[in-house]
């Protein structure tokens, strides 16, 4: 029997099939089905070109990294050079700002206090309890458009606890993250910006077509492989809402560092979507998204007109509710007549008395109430 195995291990005996083909390697495939990558639009095209040349540098001042957090709102301190905050201005929307996101919630924007970047600024950012457990907080700074900035000094990532440590709840130290930053908290028009970040990944074509990651990308069924950490643009979505889909892979198409790097996200297309979707901006708009000059106010006119407005709605709700109220009085009063009987000589059976005892109509409740 010994001799047997002995045999059978010298001549290669194995329990893989026999001429099963080593698994192949994943490649870059273009957009497929409904979806075509375009060039980005002409006003990103612009921005681009400016916002190239700052290199923000982003700290997160406070809490420390794997700080345990006690219950209740706490404070995010924040430190920026070299990159503007610019908040919304008319049809222009924001420009560069900050993202603040703490594991898969919805991002939250930061534009204040509003500068061109020529300077530090700290930022001091209110925060709502967290939940017991570990959590990630990502901050990165970003494009008018959404598109995470992701040269070095330009994102910063802590974990925080409360209550104690899960490190079951979050990637293991070091390991590759996927963190979606497609703008889907805004309506958005053609093209579409696919954005993301990656942290601690393996690097890239060190020997030739040498692929430690990809990223598959799927819409609404339609799916792309790409090896590059640069923002997609992209048509074939259909108006209203669209299923989207993020995974990251190893070079062999596994999921890498499941069940983290699969992200499921809607993009809402809606009619016109922002200023930078539409046709080329002016030197004062861009100088107004760079925070250089100020967004333009509202003209008097324009000011005037919202406000008699407002008057003549005001004025039509007061006229007609002057005209109501007279009507349940008046049917009270009917009432009254009704039951009170024959007059007799006694002062409780006055209909005045009646009529007095009636209540008055409750006023409408605030929708804030």
């Amino acid at each position: 029997m010994l001799l047997c195995l002995a045999v059978l291990l010298i001549g290669g005996w194995s329990l893989r099939p026999p001429n099963s083909p080593p698994a192949e390697a994943l490649s870059p495939s273009p957009p497929s089905g409904a979806l075509q990558e375009v060039a980005p639009p002409l006003p990103v095209q612009q921005l681009q070109g400016r916002l190239a040349k700052l290199q923000p540098q982003l700290r997160i001042l406070s809490p420390e990294d794997d700080a345990l957090l006690p219950s209740g709102p706490w404070e995010l301190q924040l430190s920026l050079d070299d990159w503007p905050l610019v908040g919304g201005g008319g049809s222009l929307g924001i420009g560069p700002h900050l993202v603040v996101q703490l594991d898969d919630q919805p991002p939250r924007r930061i534009v204040e206090p509003q500068g061109d970047g020529s300077g530090p600024v700290s930022l001091q950012v209110p925060m709502e309890p967290l939940s017991p457990g570990s959590h990630r907080l990502t901050v990165y700074a970003a494009r008018p458009w959404g598109e995470a900035v992701k040269s070095r000094g330009g994102f910063r990532q802590i974990r925080l606890h409360r209550v104690a440590a899960n490190p079951l709840q979050l990637p293991p130290p070091g390991s590759a993250q996927l963190i979606s930053a497609i703008p889907v908290d805004w309506p958005m028009a053609e093209p579409v910006p696919i954005d993301w970040l990656l942290l601690d990944a393996p690097l890239q074509h060190l020997r030739g077509d040498d692929r430690q990651w990809l990223l598959r990308v799927t819409v609404n069924g339609d799916s792309f492989l790409t090896d590059q950490q640069a923002t997609l643009w992209l048509k074939g979505l259909r108006p209203g809402a669209n299923a989207l889909q993020l995974e990251l892979l190893d070079g062999l198409g596994e999921p890498l560092n499941p069940p983290f790097n699969s992200l499921v996200r809607e993009v809402t297309l809606a009619a016109g979507g922002n200023r930078w979707q539409q046709g080329k901006l002016t030197d004062q708009e861009l100088d107004q998204r760079l925070g250089r000059t100020p967004a333009p106010a509202l003209e008097p006119t324009a000011m005037l007109a919202t406000s008699n407005l407002n008057d003549a709605d005001q004025m039509a709700a007061e006229q007609e509710g002057d005209a109501a109220e007279p009507t349940e009085p008046e049917e009270s009063q009917a009432e009254a007549d009704q039951l009170v009987p024959d007059p007799e000589p006694t002062p409780s059976s006055a209909p005045s008395s009646v009529q007095d005892d009636e209540p008055e109509p409750l006023a409408a409740s605030s929708p804030h109430d």
